[in-house]
């Protein structure tokens, strides 16, 4: 089913990764800060972004497992949205 991520070059793969893993810090982890420290966190995301394509070049499964978390982040957001609608309907 993924077989065609294995076929990507290491740019592109990179590219994917990155912005998957910025979706979930993005959704997860950010909280306010200023525009330095923004720029720091994602310095470092983009180096541990570097590290995890040579991990999915390796054939581990790292873009399934960051596509995973998004759908089970965006799954989590889903329902707690549907529970604070029908806790206030209540």
């Amino acid at each position: 089913m993924f077989e065609w991520i294995n076929t990507l070059h290491f740019p592109a793969l990179y590219v994917i990764i990155f912005v998957l893993t910025a979706i979930i810090y993005q959704s997860t982890f950010a909280t306010r800060l200023s525009l330095r420290k923004n720029l720091l966190v994602y310095l470092f995301l983009a180096i541990g972004c570097f590290v995890i394509t040579v991990m999915q070049v390796l054939r581990f499964p790292m873009v399934q497992a960051l596509l995973i978390t998004v759908v089970l982040i965006v799954v989590t957001k889903v329902r707690l949205t549907i529970s604070k609608r029908n806790e206030s309907k209540s």
